[in-house]
């Protein structure tokens, strides 16, 4: 999942509502948790796996081959491993099975184990069924690739693979080595190093052989293989790969590029085809890997659990990315990832749909049953947890037709789409997102069940990031949890934290997505017993509702000491006035609007004239939260649009001039609108107002109209034109807050002196105080 910071912060919004039932509490800040960083450090020591299988263990059974010692030099090796591996294949016996499928004599397996040392090879191992291929340990011995005889000879190809003979009741094993691609000739050992020796540089091999990009891959896995205690590092391609297999298990590896290693960016532990009951355990990634961490692409029963990832910054921007070591299940059915702990990185459910539309991918998969549990994740650099269901169009410009995992679409021009959900995310530990704790989005055809997120911590969301970003289906701001797709989800029971002096967070929950195409319904944010979610340091509120929500301000800037923006665009949630942020810290507050109009042409004494004999026009002498004077009376004198102009003001052809003011009415409420009048050398007056029929006053808030246009040709004067629609005679509408400026910003609020920082803006809606999103300028 890719995240982006939006462009612009001005979002043209779906006036739609959202459903939802219960409410978020807010809590003191004492609740939230201590900030740690206690992950364990990266190490070749495991308190998980049985010690290395000894020379003198091997020679006590006919079933275990020495194989010969390493050559040495650039002496090629393969030979005699390919040898010592044959021998052991003759000492397997294929398992027995009854008519039913029960066994009967479960296989014999043989065991090739190698001694101390570096065996370089200049073609993979191919390992049949029922043959182990065991070192002295994970730093004692290590199979080298050397490219150097044939670079084709490892083209798509790995340093151990499967013979491709199925068997079925087979197994194999391959552990307690190192496993090295030779990316960096000079990177055979190990050390402590942090950073990559030539991040972003192509392999050694690549420069002098003309090798391609998928040169030399680690192990590739047969079904029921079990590859544990390994050392991966220094690879072109993929570092392990598990596609079309079943019942493989990947235990208490080692994925690295230290001793001044580099990688490419693929996969450390990649695949997919369809695999079935992948078990991934107590594997430790160190923070010079390259790639994501996992990534599987069609897959069921898989199961990701307590492995260790650690990623930095400073790696990253060594290698010219944002981030990497990221757990990705696409297309990905039936999975458990629990107990991972990940630094730097972050968990992603989604569908395969991103892929080239054919084979496998041709058919989409969304994220389903799958439970992501008990896991730590800490600064990640977007998204803690994300949940995204997307599919494709075909050409006839529909989405696919909903199948089961055990169908296959066989109609061209037309696709199946597995339908996603019933996905429980619980109980995880989420600190310092760049971007929101937990988020689901995306189509709503191509999710029908529910999801369930309860009991997660999530603190401090929003840590360097961005307010506001990007899925790709819809804005969210900052949240703990940002919800924009599905029907009848249940959040509750989470704890969203923002303890910062400066906070970073907007909302707990944010239910819907700007800009989004659908909306989720009847969202549940109570839980069984009554059990609600707390939040505690929250910027803006508990619970964003964003159906409900005013447009954002636009066209922030700055005039002199004063920062300055253009009106929020009223739509039929009006903007009752605006709050500034510096930092996430509230630090003014203007209902209905700024006090002055930045660069207003007209004062408290100018006069206004009434259009005709419809209405008549007073100044009350009291009413309306306004500096300078009190606001206008306009009064119908008949039925129809009434209006009134201010004094005529100097302008300029082609210059963009902007009209604005508040209304609210007295007896019964109407649609008012700004408006402009031009006026050139011959007297003749050219009427331009606002369209916008979401301008309606009310009878105890004020609702704000603006309209900004160019002036004509042959302008010389320029008045500000304010209407009310359909009065009745005898009626009455206040009219306060008139402002006429050049350009287009009618707010503005003082710069007190040495402010500095990030400036965030928003607007609030009457009624409920519900926020538009967050315009932002940072001051230096």
């Amino acid at each position: 999942m890719r995240l982006t910071p939006p462009a612009v912060t001005h979002y043209a919004m779906a006036a739609t509502g959202c459903l939802f039932a219960g409410m978020l509490v807010a809590a003191p800040p004492a609740a939230a948790a201590p900030a740690t960083n206690d992950f364990p450090a990266y190490t070749m020591s495991s308190a998980l796996s049985p010690a290395p299988l000894s020379a003198a263990a091997c020679e006590t059974t006919t079933t275990c081959v020495v194989a010969p010692a390493p050559r040495g030099g650039s002496a090629d090796d393969h030979a005699n491993l390919t040898q010592a591996i044959t021998t052991a294949a003759s000492r397997t016996v294929p398992a027995v099975f009854a008519a039913d499928g029960t066994v009967t004599s479960p296989a014999t397996t043989a065991t090739v184990l190698l001694s101390a040392g570096t065996y370089r090879i200049t073609r993979g191992l191919k390992l049949p069924p029922n043959v182990d291929l065991r070192g002295a340990g994970i730093t004692a011995t290590t199979i080298l690739m050397d490219p150097t005889v044939n670079w084709r000879n490892f083209a798509y190809g790995y340093l151990i693979a499967p013979t491709g003979d199925k068997q079925p009741g087979s197994t194999n094993l391959v552990s307690d080595l190192t496993v090295n691609g030779n990316c960096r000739t000079s990177a055979t050992g190990f050390d402590d190093a942090t950073m990559p020796s030539r991040p972003r540089q192509p392999c050694d091999f690549r420069g002098t052989l003309g090798a391609h990009a998928n040169t030399g891959g680690g192990i590739s896995v047969g079904d029921r293989w079990t590859v544990r205690q390994v050392r991966f590092t220094n690879f072109e391609y993929f570092k392990l790969w598990v596609h079309g297999t079943t019942g493989a298990r990947i235990v208490d590896n080692r994925f690295d590029n230290r001793g001044g290693a580099e990688s490419d960016g693929e996969d450390n532990i990649g695949g997919g085809g369809r695999n079935t009951g992948t078990v991934i355990e107590g594997n430790q990634f160190d923070a010079t890997i390259n790639g994501n961490a996992f990534d599987f692409t069609n897959a069921q029963g898989t199961t990701v659990r307590d492995n260790i990832v650690h990623t930095t910054p400073a790696v990253a921007a060594a290698r010219g990315v944002a981030e990497y070591g990221n757990l990705y299940f696409e297309a990905v059915y039936g999975a458990t990832v629990t107990g991972n702990q990940l630094q730097g990185a972050h968990i992603v459910l989604k569908s395969n749909s991103d892929y080239s539309h054919t084979g496998t991918n041709k058919d989409v998969t969304q994220p389903r049953d799958i439970l992501v549990a008990e896991n730590t994740i800490r600064d990640s650099f977007t998204v803690g947890i994300g949940i995204a269901y997307d599919d494709y169009l075909d050409d006839d410009k529909t989405y696919g037709t909903p199948g089961s995992w055990d169908q296959n679409s066989e109609t061209a021009g037309d696709h199946l789409v597995r339908l996603g959900g019933a996905n429980v995310i619980r109980d995880n530990l989420i600190e310092r997102p760049r971007q929101s704790g937990i988020l689901v989005y995306g189509n709503t055809a191509a999710k029908n069940s529910p999801d369930i997120i309860t009991g997660n911590h999530i603190r401090n969301a929003g840590f360097g990031g961005s307010s506001a970003y990007s899925t790709g289906a819809g804005y969210f701001d900052t949240s703990g949890i940002g919800l924009s797709v599905g029907s009848r989800d249940e959040i509750y029971g989470n704890t969203i934290v923002d303890d910062q002096a400066e906070p970073t967070t907007w909302y707990g929950v944010h239910i819907g997505a700007r800009n989004a195409a659908s909306r989720p319904t009847f969202v549940s944010l109570t839980g069984p017993g009554g059990v609600t979610n707390t939040s505690s340091g929250v910027i803006a509120a508990p619970v964003r509702t964003t159906a409900l929500a005013p447009e954002a301000p636009t066209g922030v800037g700055v005039a002199g000491s004063a920062l300055t923006w253009q009106e929020s665009y009223a739509t039929s949630n009006p903007v009752a006035g605006y709050r500034v942020y510096r930092n996430g810290v509230p630090i003014a507050d203007l209902p209905v609007g700024s006090p002055a109009v930045p660069g207003d042409m007209l004062d408290a004494a100018t006069g206004w004239t009434v259009s005709g004999s419809s209405s008549s026009v007073s100044r009350p002498a009291s009413g309306g939260p306004f500096a300078g004077s009190s606001p206008l009376r306009l009064t119908a004198l008949r039925d129809g649009q009434i209006s009134t102009y201010s004094s005529p003001v100097t302008a300029a052809p082609g210059t963009t001039y902007t009209s604005v003011a508040s209304f609210q009415a007295v007896d019964v409420s109407r649609r008012v609108r700004a408006g402009l009048a031009f006026t050139d050398a011959a007297g003749k007056v050219t009427r331009l107002g606002s369209a916008n029929t979401a301008t309606v006053d009310g009878l105890t808030g004020w609702t704000t109209s603006s309209f900004s246009a160019a002036a004509p040709a042959g302008t010389v004067s320029v008045q500000a034109f304010l209407m009310v629609e359909k009065a009745v005679a005898g009626e009455s509408h206040l009219i306060g807050r008139t402002g006429l400026v050049a350009g287009t910003a009618t707010e503005q609020w003082a710069v007190p002196a040495g402010s500095t920082g990030t400036h965030q803006i928003v607007a609030y809606r009457a009624g409920d105080g519900e926020l538009s999103a967050v315009t932002e300028l940072t001051l230096p």
